[in-house]
């Protein structure tokens, strides 16, 4: 029997965007594994010690978090109590109750924050400096996963840069231009596009492949040793104008792009890019999808959702 046959996996934050997409990847990259979810408050501790003592799940995908840059920065105290406090609580529960399992955190490259200000793509070596709420919230997570896996938890920690696909919010980069591209196309919307700073550049990534990442992490070809940080993107910048231009090329129609001020990045960041090099060497691993595959994928979405 395969390894990954019969793997019992508990994933958090399964309802949401990454979720949905990781699910529908498991079924085609592990179609015999048993999903593991529950409602539960990862913020509970009783609950999930009940729930990992009942359940003994072979690994755990944590997604769950807090991932608004905005409602962070409110000052809404979910940011930590979600991103550090559910965490601390799930991986602790992982290290006393299931210490054979893997536990892959999907942590940020917001992280990064200020490093990307050097201008070259950044390797797991560069240093953490985040600069908003969010970020420091998932950095002190990522950061207590890693002393916890020092301990005996077989941690993983995988630092996702921006990702893109179907059933995506609209407060996403890409959607949010292709959901302009589509309603302009469709004569719902005058042929402008307006976004945030145009020279803004995003290291971006098909969710789906993303997620064979994630599953990748929890049958890795070779054993990642506890602690091990990798990150997940494409190594490729694309700025907001480029990406513009893209789309309105698949759609085949000419629109200006313009400035909004009020639409400045809220993560305050103006390039990020990522090098994918050590998850290519660990997981056998690349952004395999072609970014036209994307461009396609994620206008039509958007072509379908404005006709709801």
């Amino acid at each position: 029997m395969a390894p990954d046959m019969g793997l019992r996996i508990l994933l958090t934050g399964g309802q949401r965007f990454v979720g949905q997409h990781l699910k529908a990847r498991l079924q085609d990259r592990l179609p015999g594994h048993v999903l593991l979810e529950d409602p539960m408050d990862i913020r509970d501790r009783a609950a999930v010690e009940r729930f990992v003592r009942s359940e003994k799940p072979d690994a755990c995908l944590h997604l769950a978090a807090v991932s608004s840059v905005a409602r962070a920065e409110a000052g809404t105290d979910d940011a930590w109590t979600v991103n550090l406090d559910g965490t601390l609580i799930l991986a602790e529960t992982f290290e006393t109750y299931a210490p054979q399992a893997c536990f892959v955190f999907v942590s940020t490259a917001e992280i990064y924050g200020a490093s990307f200000s050097s201008g070259q793509p950044l390797d797991e070596s560069a240093v953490i400096a985040p600069v908003n709420a969010y970020a420091s919230s998932k950095a002190a997570a990522d950061l207590a996963v890693g002393k916890l896996s020092q301990e005996g938890l077989h941690g993983v920690r995988l630092r996702s840069f921006t990702q893109a696909g179907t059933a995506q919010d609209e407060a996403a980069i890409l959607p949010f231009l292709a959901a302009q591209v589509a309603r302009i196309e469709a004569g719902q919307q005058a042929p402008v596009i307006t976004a945030g700073p145009l020279d803004a550049g995003f290291d971006v990534t098909d969710v789906r492949d993303a997620c064979d990442a994630y599953i990748a992490a929890l049958v890795p070809p070779r054993p990642l040793p506890n602690g091990t940080v990798l990150n997940i993107c494409s190594g490729v910048t694309r700025t907001v104008r480029s990406m513009a231009e893209d789309l309105l090329n698949v759609a085949g129609i000419s629109a200006s792009i313009k400035v909004d001020p009020a639409l400045a990045s809220p993560s305050g960041l103006a390039v990020m890019q990522g090098n994918p090099a050590a998850a290519r060497e660990a997981l056998d691993w690349s952004a395999r999808i072609p970014w036209s595959e994307t461009l396609v994928t994620v206008l039509n979405d958007w072509r379908y959702r404005i006709t709801l």
